[in-house]
């Protein structure tokens, strides 16, 4: 008995380890026509998987999510499914659905061609079957939500369910033109303090100037006591922890947007626990591209008030000299990249990290070479 139960188990070990799961039977590249058709056979819906070879969250879909059982199942059962990567038709139709980033996934009724439902980017398999079973859905899909919403519908609770679907659709310019009806110029602020507006405000809000935003932070404590400390800072870091950003690695000068000032006042006001931390990128980006020298200065300062610490400085300062050896010109500035690259080659043993630092290095010094040879010369003929 034992030796059967010893060969049993080993054949049972075996054939979980050629096992196969099941998959999404992605046709590819096939005309629409011709698949509308097979659709319309079989009364099934249309799933049109939009991506390319070479897109990391395309691969991650059809290797981890479309491989599970539940999800490979569901989908085989309702959808005649392509995968649109390359050719001719994967144009036409990106052209026609709207289809400009990847990967995108639309159900589309193969009896008229209608738009249904449309998704972008990655997803869980949880999240990809409840895309799926909305997109059935033809009293709440995107196709369904967009009538609704046309015809005057603007309950609390669709207006949230809608504004979502546009969200995970993708489709940022018609979600953004929602908000604003939700937040038209007249829109009472302390409305925020109510659980639906605070919702769509934290969830889909993604400016830092905004009305909302701008109210947000004039009264962080109130909307902490309401809704949590963590989730408002966790909103408003996003906000202006990413703008500051934008603006000391953007390659236009920050002052030329309107937006930079009003940001760069609220963050020097603001008693947000990571305030200082955006100052450190939004008060060197008041002077990129107008006063390398200031510029550099405001870096130093920000180094010696050891806002930021350990790796975080380390990445602050290596991108700091970088920004300076590729935008700045200023042979007066350009100095100070080279004093932050050698006093971070005196701690860095890492050598993929010491290389890149060196030739960060080398590009400053035949950039300081360059110039000054170009200043003699001017000197010389004049």
């Amino acid at each position: 008995m034992k030796h059967i139960s010893a060969l049993t188990l080993l054949i049972i070990i075996c054939g979980l380890g050629y096992s196969q799961n099941r998959s999404v039977n992605l046709l590819k590249n096939e005309p629409y026509d011709k698949v509308a058709k097979l659709a319309k056979k079989e009364n099934k819906l249309l799933f049109l998987d939009f991506g390319s070879p070479r897109c990391s969250p395309c691969l991650y879909m059809k290797n981890n999510i479309f491989t599970i059982d539940s999800v490979a199942d569901f989908v085989n059962e309702h959808f005649i499914s392509v995968d649109y990567t390359e050719g001719d038709e994967k144009k036409r139709l990106s052209g026609i659905y709207g289809v400009y980033s990847e990967p995108v996934f639309l159900i589309v009724d193969p009896l008229d061609g209608k738009l249904l439902h449309r998704t972008q980017g990655k997803s869980t398999a949880g999240e990809m079957l409840e895309r799926f079973r909305q997109g059935m859905d033809r009293e709440n899909n995107l196709a369904a939500q967009n009538r609704d919403y046309e015809n005057g519908r603007r309950d609390p609770a669709f207006i949230l369910s809608y504004i979502n679907t546009l969200h995970i659709a993708g489709l940022r310019d018609q979600k953004q033109s929602v908000l604003e009806n939700i937040f038209p110029d007249d829109f009472p602020l302390d409305s925020l303090t109510k659980p639906t507006y605070w919702e769509l405000y934290r969830k889909f809000d993604e400016s830092a100037v905004s009305r909302q935003s701008l109210f947000v932070m004039d009264n962080l404590k109130l909307f902490s006591d309401l809704y949590g400390e963590r989730n408002v800072h966790s909103k408003i870091d996003i906000l202006y922890g990413g703008m500051s950003r934008v603006y000391i690695f953007g390659k236009v000068a920050p002052l030329e947007d309107p937006m930079f000032k009003t940001i760069l006042e609220y963050a020097q006001k603001s008693d947000h626990p990571k305030a200082s931390e955006w100052l450190t990128y939004l008060v060197p980006a008041h002077y990129k591209f107008s006063d390398w020298v200031r510029f550099a200065k405001e870096i130093e300062n920000a180094m010696a008030f050891n806002i930021l610490k350990g790796d975080a400085r380390f990445m602050y300062k290596k991108m700091m000299s970088e920004q300076l050896a590729w935008y700045c010109n200023d042979i007066k500035a350009l100095p100070y990249s080279i004093k932050w690259i050698d006093e971070l080659l005196s701690i860095t043993p890492e050598q993929e990290k010491r290389k890149s630092l060196i030739e960060t290095r080398e590009s400053v010094v035949a950039k300081i070479e360059i110039i000054s040879k170009q200043s003699s010369s001017v000197n010389q003929t004049e």
